[in-house]
């Protein structure tokens, strides 16, 4: 597997991680797309999320083929990821009081996340697919919450956890579906986007 190459579209470090766990040699190359200065309005979490994964993979490919860059042939996969609670899309806060808003309101309930995936291969095609899981979090003590928010690992993220991170620190998390999918790099269904197409 050591002999896979992908251009990751994102600087998610989470991403690059799952992908080098699953023996992808990534190489991340990134547009300037600022997600904050879009508006879902009224569309649903599997359309949005896919969009998002579209623009930003076919940046990348437009700055890849403009420069030269010799990873141009390698396939590209883009992602986005968002929460859905009680009916509200909830990407990244912004600030502390986003993310403390954010995590009282997650605690002691369920919620669902959403990843989309664009993959571009070089000559061939662009495959687009979506995967959800459904996340519980336990009580959580307004110590716990506020501890939390202070360290800032807050920042960057869906939501505004890591699941691996939060279960590591005794979070009471349980949830239905891939856990790849909840740290947004879904790899069964990046493998199935690809299928033999990989270099």
């Amino acid at each position: 597997m050591s002999n896979r190459h992908i251009v990751l579209a994102s600087r998610s470090p989470r991403r690059r991680e799952l992908l080098e766990s699953a023996g992808w040699e990534v190489a991340v190359r990134v547009a300037d797309i600022d997600d904050s200065d879009l508006d879902p309005r009224n569309t649903d979490a599997a359309s949005w999320t896919t969009a998002l994964a579209w623009l930003k993979a076919s940046a990348v490919r437009e700055m890849l083929t403009a420069s030269g860059d010799p990873v141009a042939y390698w396939p590209i996969v883009a992602g986005d990821t968002v929460c859905e609670h009680d009916g509200e899309l909830v990407g990244q806060p912004l600030d502390v009081a986003a993310a403390t808003t954010m995590v009282r309101a997650m605690a002691d309930a369920s919620h669902q996340v959403w990843t989309g995936l664009c993959v571009l291969v070089p000559g061939v095609s662009r495959r687009i697919g979506v995967d959800h899981a459904i996340v519980r979090i336990g009580p959580l003590s307004t110590r716990d919450i506020d501890e939390y928010i202070a360290t800032g690992a807050w920042r960057g993220k869906a939501g505004g956890y890591n699941l691996s991170e939060r279960l590591e620190a005794g979070w009471p998390i349980t949830f239905d579906g891939h856990d790849s999918t909840i740290m947004g790099m879904p790899l069964p269904l990046l493998d199935r986007l690809l299928g033999d197409d990989t270099c």
